[in-house]
């Protein structure tokens, strides 16, 4: 669950246009499918080719085993590192038009006594996919 959940004003868009508050439903799940490391369900909603940022790095992956085996290396890491447990501490999103969206979540990863193991930003560039929910484009760890 979303413990603070911050969004700018322009995030209800006025008349018929989708309000971005599905966002909230998007991470939880998200959140949920990477930990139990479901790397099909989580690159299926990654974009191929994809641009990835890490460390200031730009990772250009082109097609989509090359998304999938990206994902599965972090998910690797993440049981690697002790990490059990990971929640949104915060969301902050920006409209991009009616379909999209700039979302910068807080993340907090804990181990199993619930103790921090990795605090960090990462933002995406999301695209709404019709009825089939949000497409990632690309992220930036920061």
């Amino acid at each position: 669950m979303l413990s603070q959940l911050s969004y700018g004003p322009a995030v209800e868009i006025v008349g018929s246009r989708r309000r971005m508050g599905d966002l909230d439903a998007f991470f939880a799940w998200y959140r949920e499918r990477y930990m139990a490391s479901d790397v099909d369900a989580i690159s299926g909603v990654y974009e191929a080719p994809l641009l990835a940022v890490r460390d200031g790095v730009a990772i250009h992956l082109a097609d989509r085993e090359a998304v999938r085996a990206h994902l599965a290396e972090l998910m690797a890491a993440y049981v690697a590192s002790g990490a059990a447990r990971a929640e949104v501490a915060s969301l902050q999103v920006t409209p991009l038009g009616t379909p999209g969206a700039l979302a910068t979540a807080n993340w907090h990863v804990s181990d199993p006594a619930d103790r921090l193991v990795k605090d960090f930003h990462t933002t995406y560039q999301l695209l709404r996919d019709g009825d089939d929910g949000w497409r990632i484009l690309s992220y930036t760890n920061h």
